[in-house]
């Protein structure tokens, strides 16, 4: 069986951190589940050889090294320059307390300015510390820095009930400082379990609020569900491009299907927000591109024909998918009907009002992704079987 292809390698290296966020997803605010977990965290060379390697032989041309605080760890530089000489492009996500001006530069130096820096900002206001140990004005100045320095920046939006007002505030910030982001849901995994139920947001809030904001620019690298992209439009700007059923080049709403996520243990899923959930394997077992080939999660996952309920019959099942995050978290079946999506069709012929204004934008974002490098349209394929980058995702 030919082995699928996927984008990006999310590895959460450590669960060590130096803030206690209420809501963190690895339980890193924690300190006793840490020290237990420490012990078992991989080495450089289990890295190296379980996960990189593996990931290279998969497609994967991006790794996002993460945490808990990915500086923390003691080799933390030795990884980024062994990504680089491996031929993977690096990118650091940090709460960014520790990222010092010396730091970056250092992290430029080593990495040969080939990273990217992603740091979190799920509001400019005070509320931001209603998710995060920190104000947002640290994050603003590593983004700063890092213009002046040469190095890629990314902003990751945690959406929840407390950031619903000042969503699109903060999404005006990033647009107008031309800065790529991502919108990533509050979910009950580690710490987040406590507060999901009251904080998670709902339909209404997505449509209110984060989705108008979401459609309404490129810089948001089409990474958000629901995503309501004609089907032939994509068929016809990626060549048919997919990862089993999961559309490519680019890839498009749910990003389950073109991501793979390793947690500081080993164990391996479909998403950074389903690690310690859904495992789909350790790569201390089996290296990771012999996990993907043999697990049911990842046969599952980049099959959308398999998708329940509203998905399994809407026209963009495929250019969409749900949220496979929302689905497990609300219901336990993570092929389930995304429930916070607010589009009710009866049968495939059912057309969003939203489709057209999706397009428009979605065809900007190719004209970016070309220029970049990163898009190529068909015709321009390296072969018939390989998956394309795709802009600049995290």
């Amino acid at each position: 069986m030919a082995l699928n292809q996927f984008q990006i390698v999310y590895f959460e290296a450590t669960r060590r951190c130096n803030l206690r966020c209420t809501s963190c997803m690895t339980g890193s605010n924690d300190p006793r589940r840490v020290r237990r977990r420490v012990r078992s965290e991989l080495s450089l060379e289990a890295i190296r050889d379980r996960i990189l390697l593996p990931a290279r032989r998969l497609g994967v041309h991006t790794v996002g090294w993460s945490g808990g605080e990915f500086l923390l760890r003691k080799d933390a530089m030795d990884l980024l320059r062994l990504g680089v000489e491996l031929g993977l492009e690096c990118s650091v996500l940090s709460n960014g307390k520790a990222l010092t001006r010396k730091r970056l530069e250092r992290i430029r130096d080593v990495t040969g300015g080939r990273a990217k820096i992603i740091v979190g900002v799920n509001a400019l206001d005070d509320s931001n510390r209603l998710s995060r140990d920190a104000d947002s004005d640290r994050s603003i100045q590593v983004l700063e820095d890092c213009a002046e320095l040469g190095l890629g920046r990314h902003v990751v939006v945690t959406i929840a009930k407390f950031n619903t007002e000042s969503f699109q505030r903060t999404i005006d910030y990033v647009v107008r400082n031309n800065i790529p982001y991502n919108r990533s849901p509050l979910v009950a995994r580690g710490s987040g379990s406590r507060c999901f139920g009251e904080l998670g947001f709902d339909r209404e809030d997505l449509q209110r609020h984060f989705h108008p904001a979401l459609r309404r620019h490129p810089h948001g690298y089409v990474s958000y569900t629901p995503f309501f992209l004609s089907p032939e439009l994509h068929e016809q700007a990626s060549g048919g491009v997919r990862n089993n059923t999961v559309p490519e080049n680019p890839a498009i709403g749910c990003w389950a299907g073109s991501w793979l996520a390793v947690n500081a243990e080993g164990e391996v899923s479909v998403c950074p927000v389903l690690l310690d959930e859904l495992s789909g394997g350790n790569v201390r077992d089996r290296p990771l591109d012999e996990l993907v080939a043999t697990s049911t999660l990842f046969a599952d996952i980049t099959d959308r024909s398999r998708l329940k309920g509203r998905c399994g019959r809407c026209r963009y099942q495929y250019t969409c998918g749900g949220c496979r995050a929302m689905a497990y978290y609300h219901s336990g079946d993570y092929m389930g009907e995304d429930p916070t999506c607010f589009f009710d069709p009866v049968d495939r012929s059912t057309v969003s009002e939203h489709e057209e204004e999706t397009n428009r934008t979605f065809k900007k974002y190719l004209l970016v992704a070309r220029a970049a490098g990163v898009y190529r349209p068909p015709g321009k394929q390296p072969s018939a079987r390989a998956t394309p980058g795709q802009a600049e995702r995290p």
